[in-house]
C-alpha cells in the first residue's frame, strides 16, 4: 500500500481506476534505473539517494510514480545512523553545556564541542557529525534487497495502487476460483467484517470497507489491503468496490478489476509483507495457533475437563447459500457447537450475522465472541437474540461452559424422549454394554441412561452400565453358592462373561462384603437377602 497522496487514478463516468503502469520498455527501464540508484547507494547518505531520484522526476517521469516505486524499495532497505554515539544523548549533552556556558558565537560553539567531545571520548568532528545523524537525509543505506527484476517491482507497484484505493472503500465484494481455504483463513486472521454467500458453486464475499466505519478506519484499512494478495493468487478472480472520494466532496465511485483485465500486471505476486510495508506475520496452515489469544483459550478450556473435544478451525459451515467460518468446534457424542471470535465489528454486523444464523437450518449452534476493544462504532449490546459474549482481553470461559452444559442436557432429554417413543430396544446377548447400545443408536450414553429410568428391557436387569439377562444372573447366583471368599466370587462373575461391575452384581444378588483386614484375600461375602430365581432384587445404577 502507498501513501494516499501518491495514488494515481482516473475518474470517469462514476468509475475510478488506478493508473496501472504497463510493463513496457520505458517503464521497465525506469524501474531498473531506480533500483540501480538504491543498489549503488549502499553506504551513502539517504539525502544523496533522494537527489538522484529527483533526477528521474526531472527527466519527465510522473513524480508520483517515481516516489511510489522508491517507497517500495525503501521497504527493502536498511537505513542506519552513522555514529558510535546516540544522537539524542549527544544533542542533549551539547545543548546542556551550551546553555550552561551561554555560548553564542562560533568560537564559543567550537569550545563547547571540544569540551563535550573530550568528555565523551570522541573527536569534535565525530561529535558534530553525530549531532543530527538521525535526521532522515543523514541516514546511511546499509543494506538493500532488490526485487528479482524490474517487472516484479512494477507488479508490486500496481498491486499497491489497488490496495491504496481499497483503503478508501465503503464496501468490497469479490469472487475467486480456488485458493478459498487461504482466503477464508486470512479473512478471519485479519478480523475483517465479512459476509459469505454461495451461488452456483461459487463463493461470493462481501466486506465492509474502512470508510464505512466510525473509528479504527486506518487499522482496518490496512487489514483489508493485506487480503488483496491472497485474492489475486486465485486462478481467476473479480473484485468490485465502492470508493469514497473525500477530496471530491464525498462522492462515491465504482472500482472494478478482474484477473483477465490485469493478467500479467499484478498476478503471481504472493508475498504480503513487502506490499504493505508491515512485515506482518501471516497465518500458516498447520500452525497450532494463529495468536496467543487462541492458545490461551484452548489451554483454558481443556483444563476444565468438560468431556467436549475442542477442534480448531473446522471446515466452513455451508447451509444453502449461507457460509459461516467458525474458529472452534466443540464436539461430544455427535453434537457440535461452534464458536466464532469476530475481529473488527459493529452492532449492525453482529445483527446481520445473528439473522443469518437464524435463517440457517436448525441444528447449527454457534456462539459469537466480540472483543469490545475492536468495536468500530459505539458499543451496543445485543440481547435476547443469540449467545453473544462480549469481552475485553480473553474470551471468558464461564458462559461457554454453561452453554455447553445446557446444550448437552437438552440433547440428552431430546434423545431420551425419542428412545422412549421408539418402543422396545432390541438386545442381543446375556451381557450388554449400555455404551455399545448408545453407540449403535447414535445417542449419548447419558440419554440411554435417562431412557432406562422409564423403560425396562424385558428379561434384563440394569447393573451399573450393563444390561444383564435374568437368566445369566440366576446362573451366577447358582455358581456363587457355598463361596465365601470375595476374591473367588469376583473371579466366578468375571468367568461368566461379566468383565466389569462385578461388585454391583454381588450387590444385586443380595450379597454384602465383609472386610476384616485391608487384604483382599481375607475379605468374605455373605448373602443377606434371599432371592428367587428370575427375580433379582432392585437394579443398581
Amino acid at each position: 500500500m502507498l501513501p494516499s497522496n501518491l495514488l494515481r487514478a482516473r475518474i470517469s463516468k462514476g468509475r475510478i481506476r488506478p493508473l496501472y503502469v504497463a510493463l513496457d520498455t520505458g517503464s521497465l527501464a525506469l524501474a531498473e534505473r531506480i533500483t540501480g540508484t538504491y543498489r549503488d547507494g549502499v553506504g551513502k547518505r539517504k539525502g544523496e539517494l533522494l537527489e538522484n531520484l529527483k533526477e528521474a522526476e526531472n527527466d519527465g517521469h510522473d513524480f508520483k510514480l517515481v516516489r511510489g516505486l522508491s517507497i517500495l524499495l525503501d521497504r527493502r532497505s536498511t537505513f542506519e545512523a552513522e555514529n558510535a554515539l546516540n544522537p539524542v544523548e549527544a544533542r542533549r549533552t551539547v545543548f546542556r553545556e551550551a546553555s550552561r556556558t551561554r555560548a553564542s558565537s562560533p568560537g564559543e560553539k567550537n569550545t563547547v564541542l571540544q569540551r563535550v567531545s573530550t568528555e565523551l571520548g570522541v573527536s569534535s568532528e565525530a561529535l558534530e557529525r553525530t549531532l543530527f545523524s538521525d535526521i532522515e537525509d543523514e541516514l546511511i543505506l546499509r543494506d538493500f534487497k532488490p526485487f528479482p527484476g524490474p517487472d516484479t517491482l512494477l507488479k508490486y507497484y500496481n498491486l499497491s495502487l489497488a490496495q491504496t484505493l481499497l483503503f478508501k472503500s465503503l464496501r468490497v465484494e469479490f469472487s475467486a476460483s480456488g485458493n478459498w481455504k487461504n482466503i477464508f483463513r486470512n479473512v478471519k486472521w485479519l478480523g475483517l467484517i465479512y459476509s459469505i454467500d454461495r451461488e452456483e458453486g461459487q463463493f461470493k464475499v462481501s466486506l465492509d470497507g474502512p470508510f464505512s466505519l466510525f473509528k479504527m478506519t486506518e487499522r482496518y484499512g490496512t487489514s483489508i489491503a493485506k487480503l488483496l494478495p491472497q485474492i489475486i493468487l486465485s486462478d481467476s478472480w473479480a473484485i468490485k468496490a465502492e470508493i469514497l472520494a473525500r477530496s471530491k466532496g464525498g462522492k462515491v465511485y465504482s472500482f472494478e478489476a478482474d484477473s483477465e483485465e490485469l493478467k500479467g500486471l499484478i498476478t503471481n505476486v504472493g508475498r504480503v509483507d513487502d506490499t504493505v510495508g508491515q512485515n506482518a506475520k501471516q497465518p500458516q496452515a498447520g500452525q497450532p495457533y494463529d495468536s496467543s489469544t487462541e492458545e490461551r483459550f484452548s489451554r483454558s478450556f481443556l483444563s476444565h475437563g468438560t468431556g467436549w473435544v475442542l477442534r480448531r478451525e473446522p471446515e466452513p459451515l455451508i447451509a444453502g447459500t449461507h457460509v459461516l467460518i467458525p474458529d472452534f468446534c466443540f464436539e461430544k457424542d455427535g453434537v457440535k457447537v461452534y464458536l466464532e471470535v469476530v475481529g473488527f465489528w459493529t452492532p449492525e454486523y453482529l445483527e446481520r450475522k445473528i439473522n443469518k444464523l437464524n435463517s440457517i437450518a436448525a441444528g447449527i449452534d454457534m456462539i459469537i465472541a466480540a472483543d469490545e476493544g475492536l468495536a468500530c462504532s459505539k458499543l451496543e449490546r445485543l440481547k435476547g437474540r443469540a449467545l453473544v459474549i462480549y469481552y475485553k482481553k480473553d474470551v471468558p470461559m464461564k458462559p461457554i461452559i454453561e452453554h455447553l452444559k445446557e446444550r448437552e442436557a437438552s440433547i440428552v432429554r431430546e434423545q431420551a424422549d425419542k428412545l422412549n417413543r421408539g418402543g422396545a430396544i432390541a438386545l442381543n446377548g446375556d451381557v450388554v454394554s449400555i455404551k455399545e447400545v448408545a453407540d449403535e443408536k447414535g445417542v449419548a450414553v447419558a440419554s440411554l441412561r435417562m431412557a432406562l429410568r422409564d423403560f425396562k428391557p424385558e428379561g434384563y436387569v440394569r447393573v451399573g452400565d450393563l444390561l444383564i439377562s435374568k437368566a445369566k444372573l440366576n446362573q451366577i447366583d447358582e455358581n456363587l453358592r457355598g463361596v465365601e471368599r470375595l476374591a473367588d466370587a469376583l473371579g466366578i462373575i468375571e468367568a461368566s462373561g461379566v468383565k466389569e461391575e462385578e461388585g454391583k452384581v454381588l450387590e444385586i444378588l443380595g450379597y454384602t462384603s465383609i472386610w476384616e483386614d485391608v487384604e483382599m484375600d481375607k475379605a468374605r461375602i455373605s448373602k443377606i437377602i434371599a432371592t428367587t430365581k428370575t427375580t433379582p432384587p432392585n437394579e443398581t445404577s
